[in-house]
């Protein structure tokens, strides 16, 4: 396959006046929640399924099925945000420990959610690798995709940029991908700290004709979160007709008596998920429960979080957490303060340390949207996550109870 169309890093801020849609689902309290669908995690049923980055699974000590090392130099990687484009699942990854460094992207056509995920990466002319590589963007350390989107027949990525550690100045940036020439150009500013709500995010179509949103015509929604880990989230929608040039973008303001505000003022957005320990955060819909289901990583409570609304802006469930990092410690996430060393350490990205040093992590549970089952009365989601050391991403499987 060769993966052509438009990557776009975008982020948007607009001023103006607020805009009132009357809708009766947009104005349901939390104590409605309890006469619409629910789901429940079914506790002890999150696992890993396999390791999708690296040669050898850390944990098993045996061949993983994409071999991304003798392949495509590609020893380590994180993130892995996906969605579909042109029958296939493109994954983001982020900072790469490869031969040229970089942030790479992957695709599959695998569809069987009970099989292997196969990998391949998008080349360049050399057969190395490609890098996102926006002209005039820096895509240096920490510099990475963070989502991305099929509208239009084109492909959208939103990247973080302009990264300066200790300081609040990440930004996305809307970059077109020019498959013939495999090339990047820059096209608009999205969001940015501070201030900015939408540093990391999820992008999903809504259908059209959604109630709820300013008008009949369908819509690009943006769930995001702002400072890493110190953020809650928020929605905004994009018209798809003009989803590049980013006209007719609103924030979510809340809820009154009578329907859900927007505003065209990033900075009057209102949160629809009040937890301000939000990092990477994923957003599918399941039409089969009529529920959008949240994934994220957040400090408190800590872990992997999943939350449940029947409409984008909420009102959002309780948090549940679905994957206890203490599982995945000595697992395959390193822990360097087990008496006994527990195998995992390596690979790292971290500079100056020795493997053996550095503490794994748990982040980035990106949903792969097209593994989603349902069986009755059960939701099994699979996703990928991030484990830090090794520095490598796993696929993750975790089954939900659903009741009406």
């Amino acid at each position: 396959m060769t993966v052509c169309g438009a990557l776009v890093i975008a982020l948007a801020a607009f001023s103006g006046p607020r805009v009132h849609v009357p809708t009766e689902t947009a104005v349901a309290s939390k104590a409605d929640l309890a006469h619409h669908p629910s789901l429940t995690y079914v506790y002890g049923s999150t696992s890993k399924v396999e390791q999708i980055i690296g040669d050898t699974d850390v944990q098993t000590k045996q061949p993983t099925l994409n071999q991304t090392q003798a392949r495509y130099s590609i020893r380590g990687t994180d993130l892995g945000y996906s969605f579909e484009y042109n029958g296939q699942t493109v994954f983001l990854f982020g900072d790469t420990l490869g031969n040229t460094g970089g942030d790479v992207i992957g695709y599959s056509g695998s569809s069987d959610p009970n099989g292997p995920l196969a990998l391949d990466f998008v080349t360049g002319d050399d057969g190395q690798y490609l890098r996102i590589e926006p002209p005039g963007v820096p895509m240096g350390g920490y510099e990475v995709p963070v989502s991305g989107i099929a509208v239009n027949g084109a492909m959208y990525v939103a990247v973080k940029s302009y990264v300066t550690i200790g300081q609040r100045t990440d930004t996305t940036v809307l970059t077109k991908y020019d498959d013939a020439t495999k090339t990047f150009h820059a096209v608009r500013t999205l969001s940015r700290l501070p201030g900015g709500h939408f540093i990391t995010m999820t992008m999903r179509l809504a259908p059209e004709g959604m109630p709820g949103l300013p008008t009949k015509e369908p819509y690009v929604l943006m769930f995001g979160s702002g400072d890493y880990r110190r953020s809650n989230a928020y929605l905004a929608a994009v018209p798809a007709a003009t989803f590049e040039s980013g006209v007719g973008t609103v924030y979510y303001a809340g809820r009154g008596g009578d329907g859900a505000s927007w505003t065209q003022d990033e900075s009057q957005a209102a949160p629809i998920i009040e937890h301000p320990t939000i990092g990477d955060i994923s957003v599918t819909y399941v039409p089969q429960a009529g529920l959008w289901v949240a994934l994220y990583d957040a400090r408190t409570p800590r872990g992997i979080v999943l939350r449940y609304a029947q409409q984008p802006w909420g009102p959002w469930s309780e948090p549940q957490v679905v994957f206890d990092p203490e599982t995945g410690y000595g697992t395959f996430i390193h822990d360097p303060f087990r008496k006994v060393d527990d195998g995992l350490a390596g690979p790292t990205i971290a500079e100056g340390r020795p493997p053996e040093r550095v503490f794994g992590g748990f982040y980035a549970p990106y949903i792969i949207n097209r593994f989603t089952e349902v069986d009755g009365d059960k939701i099994t989601l699979q996703y990928v996550m991030s484990t830090w050391n090794p520095y490598v991403v796993v696929r993750m499987k975790t089954t939900l109870q659903l009741a009406r």
